[in-house]
């Protein structure tokens, strides 16, 4: 008899085959009863669709007529002004959309500017893994409790009580304007901008009619939506003294419900600010993750051991604290198999190893690149990169990274098949949204993206074991509402999760959600960051099959021009086509390094399997110079 899925059994209100129930009504392989843990069957519209059926058929577009969507879409570059202070993305995880502190290297002609800003202003402006690693412990159960028995209901939940439940949790068009007016004029503040590519979020948030709050560094680029109207305040934060961030933050945000009337929410879309966004809801009696959940999420190796302890499918994995534990990892996991940090350190990423040799190799040249980083001219430098900038430059190391990274690596076997990206939507518990985009084969040994597509092209049974695997991940962690980006592969031994993200994913993931199936990730998250039930009208049916592409430079030097793009901007069916770098700038091949982004594409067809062709042409097509 085959066993039914996490996901089957919990719409038939049973457990799945081989789970039974503990002594308080939870699964023995999952944190909470899977009973509670999915809406319905229309919140994952890809588990109902087979990609072997015809798709709609898009109109055929001229190449005269650009599509309308070409300069709303979110972006993967900085836009902002740039004497003002920018996180940008890191190069490992674009569509993961997790932020870094900006190196010398990467600022360019702009490095300038930071210099006269000099280190002080550096870390006035950026939280670090030190703010991270100086947060207080989050808060208990009961203590928790407490607070939210003690905290009036705000603003947006007291309208959304004079509201027929039936009707704000109706996934309708006319449930889904219900709670926006639930929304509308609801105070909302943003812990860090996250990079200027990420302005699309808080013209969304005025446009549901938010009053936007964005608590950051007091040079931050977000100073520029407060004099365009289209935040209401910026609040500029010194991140500097690391050890007193959350007490003067909690101050602000007091002193905010002072000025404007009681806070509806707090949240942020910025991997950085996750741990402190958490632990400031708690106090502050506001909806959100409990800092135990987003902790456990971030750290690679709890996260497996929560999952390992649920009886959720988990990869070997092993922690290497020294040299001396090398082997033993080695014999544990096995080969080929994937060093990483157990936390995000900058724009170190990944790197597959292939024996215990390679593994020694490696291992010294991660921890080496780990102790080099340093703060040159009040930017970050990493490895060799801030040596060289020494030794050239003359200038006086500011500080070693022991103080704020953690330099404990992770062993973990090497994930074979596909990799996808699995999108969740959680409310109040329940999974109200998910949907499986597939990711392209990445460029090793840096796992550098190439591209992906929408609707998925997997087998059903490979995409339902998947979305099982990452809602039962999210809820194994204990996380209950708002937007998850959960990273996974399919493999020969059946699914398995990479990470999972607390907050939207980047580049074009939100894109790609709302053109595929109409869900906006944006509105979905600020909903539930005010306490809104969300439940979003969903196609049911795929409306633009998507596929994009992530143009990595072929060859190091220096490329001559940045118009590449332009003869494809106008064409119909092109959603964006755009260079992320300059000409003149430097760009490294995959044999010198980690491979440059040249340009992003994305584009809209009948099929999956035309938009697949398109974007593959177009590549090709890029007159792309570089000597």
């Amino acid at each position: 008899m085959q066993k039914r899925s996490a996901l089957t059994a919990a719409l038939s209100g049973k457990l799945p085959d081989g789970v039974k129930p503990d002594n308080k009504g939870r699964s023995s392989d999952s944190s909470t009863n899977l009973q509670s843990s999915v809406a319905d069957l229309t919140s994952f519209p890809c588990l109902g669709f087979d990609v072997t059926q015809p798709l709609p058929t898009l109109p055929e577009a001229s190449e005269a007529s650009p599509t309308d969507h070409n300069n709303t879409v979110a972006g993967s570059a900085p836009t902002a002004d740039s004497s003002l202070a920018d996180y940008q993305l890191n190069p490992y995880r674009r569509r993961g959309g997790e932020e870094r502190l900006p190196t010398a290297a990467s600022l360019g002609a702009d490095r300038d500017s930071w210099s006269k800003m000099g280190p002080r202003s550096f870390h006035s402006n950026f939280i670090g893994d030190a703010t991270i690693g100086s947060l207080p412990r989050g808060l208990s159960v009961e203590e928790r409790g407490k607070i939210m028995a003690s905290t009036p209901l705000s603003p947006s939940l007291s309208s959304l009580s004079s509201m027929p439940l039936d009707q704000v949790t109706s996934r309708t068009r006319e449930g889904q304007r219900a709670r926006r007016r639930a929304l509308k004029g609801a105070v909302i503040a943003f812990i860090t901008a996250g990079y200027s590519g990420k302005r699309f979020i808080f013209e969304r948030a005025q446009q549901l009619g938010i009053r936007s709050v964005v608590v950051d560094g007091p040079d931050s680029w977000v100073s520029e939506l407060q004099k365009q109207g289209i935040i209401e305040r910026h609040v500029g934060l010194d991140f500097a003294d690391a050890d007193t961030v959350f007490d003067r933050c909690l101050s602000a945000l007091r002193k905010i419900q002072k000025d404007l009337g009681a806070l509806d929410g707090l949240c942020t879309f910025c991997e950085m600010a996750v741990p402190l966004t958490a632990r400031l809801s708690e106090h502050l009696g506001l909806p959100g993750n409990s800092a135990e959940a987003v902790d456990a999420a971030r750290d690679k190796h709890q996260t497996r051991s929560i999952m390992g302890d649920c009886g959720l499918p988990t990869p070997r994995n092993m922690l290497i604290n020294t040299p001396q534990e090398i082997s033993a990892a080695a014999q544990h996991v096995g080969f080929p198999a994937v060093i990483k940090p157990i936390f995000g350190a900058a724009s170190i990423g990944v790197v597959r190893v292939n024996s215990e040799e390679q593994l020694r190799t490696t291992y010294k040249k991660v921890q080496r690149e780990m102790a080099a980083a340093r703060i040159v001219d009040g930017a970050l430098e990493q490895g060799a990169a801030a040596a060289e900038a020494v030794q050239e430059d003359g200038i006086i190391d500011q500080g070693k990274a022991n103080s704020w990274i953690k330099t404990t690596l992770m062993l973990e076997e090497y994930l074979d098949g596909p990799e996808v990206d699995v999108d969740l939507v959680l409310s109040d518990g329940l999974a109200v949204y998910g949907a499986v985009t597939d990711n392209w084969p990445t460029v090793e040994p840096y796992f550098n993206e190439t591209g992906s597509n929408s609707p998925s092209v997997l087998p059903l049974h490979q995409q339902q074991g998947l979305m099982d695997l990452a809602v039962r991940s999210v809820d194994a962690l204990g996380l209950k509402q708002g937007v998850f980006h959960v990273e996974a592969k399919y493999t020969s031994r059946g699914p398995r999760l990479i990470e999972v993200n607390c907050r939207m994913g980047g580049g074009p993931v939100r894109t790609m959600n709302q053109l595929v199936w109409g869900v906006d990730l944006v509105e979905e998250h600020l909903l539930t960051a005010a306490g809104i039930p969300s439940r979003p009208p969903i196609h049911q049916r795929p409306q633009r099959p998507i596929a994009e592409f992530s143009v990595n430079a072929k060859k190091t030097g220096t490329l001559q021009h940045a118009d590449f793009c332009e003869p494809w901007v106008t064409h119909g069916n092109v959603i964006y086509a755009r260079p992320l770098v300059k000409a003149g700038q430097k760009v490294t091949s995959v044999e010198d390094g980690m491979p440059t982004w040249i340009a992003e594409l994305m584009v809209q067809a009948p099929t999956v399997q035309q938009a697949i062709s398109f974007v593959q042409r177009i590549e090709e097509s890029l007159d792309i110079i570089v000597v």
